[in-house]
């Protein structure tokens, strides 16, 4: 069943927007991006927005300027970014348009922007409090999209060497994946909003909801190559 990218995203947008009205302190430190404050992961993701905005409207590949933006600016300039993101996206996803994936269309950006944007407000619910999970169907497809794309890219970028072993990763929503080349160390098994935010490093291999087999010095390894930005 194919995902609705952009509902996905829409209520992911409506989450950061309502984290930012409800938290007391944009110096909220991120758990798991520890360089990061609220403020900080909010700018990142508006930027990110910003970027394929441009490249959707353009065809620029270059980042745009950054601008700077006050705290009491933030919730506005987010929400504002937001909107023009899902309107440059809201467009036929065949159109062709540059992406840094094997996928050459619009389809791309509106894939790369909700899983960015999921697994953000997962990053920005916790400065508040817990986070809900992804969606079964968007986290297999953010899965996929970790091995099709975002390893490749690191690969490719000089940021990761080849993974020359690999780990199997079993969805209880149905799915399965080989991450890496060669011989096994082992299986992962749990929901799908653990596996991705497992391979985002937003989850440890230990959380409650994972069960692991295999050599877990080798697991641990692998997992903690750079599988995605």
């Amino acid at each position: 069943m194919p995902v609705d990218h952009l509902a996905h995203l829409t209520a992911d947008l409506d989450r950061v927007s309502r984290v930012l009205d409800a938290a007391p302190d944009l110096d909220a430190r991120v758990a798991d991006c520890p360089d990061w404050a609220l403020r900080d992961l909010v700018l990142h993701l508006g930027r990110v927005h910003r970027w394929a905005i441009s490249i959707l409207t353009t065809g620029e590949r270059s980042r745009p300027e950054d601008a700077p933006v006050r705290d009491e600016e933030l919730a506005g300039w987010f929400a504002d970014g937001g909107r023009a993101l899902l309107a440059a996206l809201d467009v036929d996803p065949w159109r062709p348009c540059w992406g840094f994936g094997p996928q050459q269309d619009v389809g791309f950006w509106q894939r790369r922007q909700a899983q960015e944007t999921a697994v953000h407000r997962v990053d920005a619910e916790r400065c508040v409090g817990d986070a809900s999970p992804l969606d079964d169907a968007l986290a297999e497809d953010g899965i996929a999209e970790v091995l099709e794309v975002l390893h490749p890219r690191q690969v490719a970028l000089g940021r990761a060497e080849p993974l020359t072993r690999s780990v199997e990763l079993v969805s209880t929503a149905g799915g399965r994946w080989e991450l890496g080349a060669g011989a096994s160390v082992g299986t992962v098994t749990g929901p799908p909003s653990e596996l991705v935010l497992l391979l985002w490093g937003r989850a440890p291999r230990s959380s409650p909801g994972l069960q692991v087999t295999g050599d877990l010095d080798a697991l641990d390894a692998l997992l903690g190559a750079c599988v995605t930005p």
